[in-house]
């Protein structure tokens, strides 16, 4: 111990300024600690005073365009003010459809969906196709369109957004209305016919915010007149207007122009292409009984 006059009011000293320190640090941290309290219940409070709610919140990840089930819902209760201004408690969100691929957690508003606007007409069939040229990464609630591509480069879209209903090897299954089935009917012989060319589909990057293409495909003028015919006769055919809007004599000239070029051939490959297309469904159809 220090015996030196200096030495100990060295160390008394410093003592004191210690204890000076500490003081000043406990006041501190109390002040930090009621400012943050008195903050925390002002939250509190106005938050209570907002009330809480119910709101749907997603359960597991959504894709883009995907609609929703129950099964991905689930119904939270919250404060007011944690929730989106158009949050979403009406269980009839059951059935529409999410604009953005959306991740588990996210609390459902207004802005995020869409209705299922997908009406189920009088004429709407569930068709299979197993002749179209397929994405590797295609699946079944995606998105799509279905494009002929000409021996000459020209491309053309015959169906435009159709959800895929289901996908097993190469055979996809669309619900399509009669003029839509029509449509598919002309492009798919025509493309028989053409041997170079190519019925294939697309897929949208972001189903629930592109909007749908344009049919720009012309089909053949037997198939027009027979639409034309039976929407007259008011056989089956609901968008008669659709098909006569977008029909376009030139390009179909085009079109004529190319199957031209196969004339000699035409009702060969035509036969060839439908002896295929009956095989592969068939094909599909004993796997399906042999459960494969």
């Amino acid at each position: 111990m220090p015996s030196n006059p200096i030495q100990r009011k060295t160390r008394n000293s410093f003592l004191l300024g210690m204890v000076v320190m500490l003081i000043i640090a406990i006041i501190i941290v109390v002040i930090l600690y009621i400012t943050l309290f008195k903050s925390a219940l002002t939250d509190a409070t106005t938050k209570g005073n907002h009330g809480t709610a119910y709101a749907y919140k997603l359960t597991s990840a959504v894709k883009s365009g995907e609609e929703l089930s129950l099964s991905k819902l689930e119904l939270v209760q919250l404060y007011v003010d944690d929730l989106p201004s158009d949050y979403i408690n009406d269980p009839a969100v059951a059935g529409y459809k999410s604009k953005l691929n959306l991740q588990a957690g996210t609390i459902l508003s207004s802005s995020l969906i869409y209705g299922n606007d997908a009406e189920v007409k009088n004429s709407t069939r569930l068709m299979e196709y197993n002749m179209l040229t397929l994405p590797s990464t295609l699946r079944a609630g995606d998105y799509v369109d279905v494009r002929l591509m000409m021996p000459s480069g020209e491309n053309y879209i015959v169906l435009s957004k159709k959800q895929v209903k289901r996908i097993q090897d190469t055979t996809v299954t669309f619900y399509l209305t009669e003029d839509e089935i029509l449509m598919m009917s002309s492009a798919i012989i025509e493309n028989y016919v053409m041997t170079a060319s190519d019925l294939y589909v697309t897929q949208y990057v972001e189903a629930g915010t592109q909007n749908a293409s344009t049919p720009t495909y012309a089909v053949s003028g037997e198939v027009y007149q027979l639409i034309q015919s039976n929407a007259q006769k008011g056989f089956n055919i609901e968008d008669y207007a659709k098909i006569n809007d977008s029909y376009n004599s030139d390009l179909r000239q085009t079109i004529e122009r190319e199957l031209g070029k196969y004339a000699d051939n035409r009702i060969v490959n035509v036969e060839q292409g439908i002896t295929k297309q009956k095989e592969q469904a068939m094909s599909l159809y004993l796997n399906g009984l042999a459960g494969y």
